[in-house]
């Protein structure tokens, strides 16, 4: 994990603890809660934060999923804006490669060339859905920088 976390039972200084069915913090205006070290909300049960407004964590770092094997998540997140460059240049490459040289070069090994023209024009149709569909991959909740 991250940060070792003390047990409650454990720990040897100042503390407050409060053992209660319910506990209801209720500021008028706002709520500001602090630590130096670590923060820690734990729950053997579901966690919710409900707002009706938009919600920032303000971090260097976010990792989401379980611990696994003592590892925290390593999957890095994919900007899509880079993503989509990246593969929208792959895509305008391989559509020229089809229009300009497959039909030219793939007769003297294989079929006859007008039937190459034929495949290459079909495959170029499917880049260019693949090019329209791009956008789709963008989160319309989840951004990263």
């Amino acid at each position: 994990m991250a940060t070792d976390f003390t047990q409650e039972d454990l720990f040897v200084g100042k503390q407050i603890l409060v053992d209660s069915d319910r506990l209801v913090f209720n500021g008028r205006e706002d709520i500001t809660y602090s630590a130096n070290k670590l923060f820690l909300f734990k729950t053997n049960g579901e966690f919710h934060i409900n707002t009706k407004k938009d919600t920032f964590i303000n971090t260097p770092r976010i990792y989401l999923g379980p611990v696994e094997g003592n590892q925290d998540p390593n999957i890095p997140a994919v900007k899509s804006n880079e993503l989509k460059k990246i593969l929208r240049t792959l895509i305008f490459d391989l559509k020229m490669f089809f229009r300009v040289q497959y039909p030219k070069t793939s007769g003297l090994q294989g079929p006859n060339p007008s039937i190459n023209k034929g495949l290459a024009i079909n495959i170029i149709k499917n880049l260019n859905d693949l090019d329209n569909k791009l956008d789709s991959i963008d989160s319309q909740t989840v951004f990263i920088r």
